[in-house]
């Protein structure tokens, strides 16, 4: 499932443009949906965008809250995978 850049700016509360310097920066990823389409975000983005934003409030600058979710976000990637792999292997 993915989220327009508009919606992600609704979920987490940062404005467009911040997420779109965020991605110029190659801080966020949008999800790849072709030429000519919008960005759209998927729910590891969203909570990459969260975390961040929750950092930057805190007093972090960008590059140190990306590096400081980088990890987590990799964690909760293998985490998701391996429920997958156990769902898959459970139905077969």
């Amino acid at each position: 499932m993915s989220v327009s850049i508009d919606e992600a700016a609704n979920i987490t509360g940062v404005p467009i443009r911040k997420l779109r310097y965020w991605e110029e920066k190659w801080i966020i990823n949008s999800v790849d949906e072709g030429p000519n389409k919008t960005r759209k975000f998927d729910y590891y983005e969203i909570k990459k965008i969260i975390l961040i934003h929750e950092l930057m409030v805190e007093g972090y600058t960008l590059e140190k809250s990306a590096g400081k979710v980088a990890p987590r976000i990799e964690t909760l990637q293998r985490a998701f995978d391996k429920m997958e792999e156990q769902q898959k292997s459970e139905e077969a």
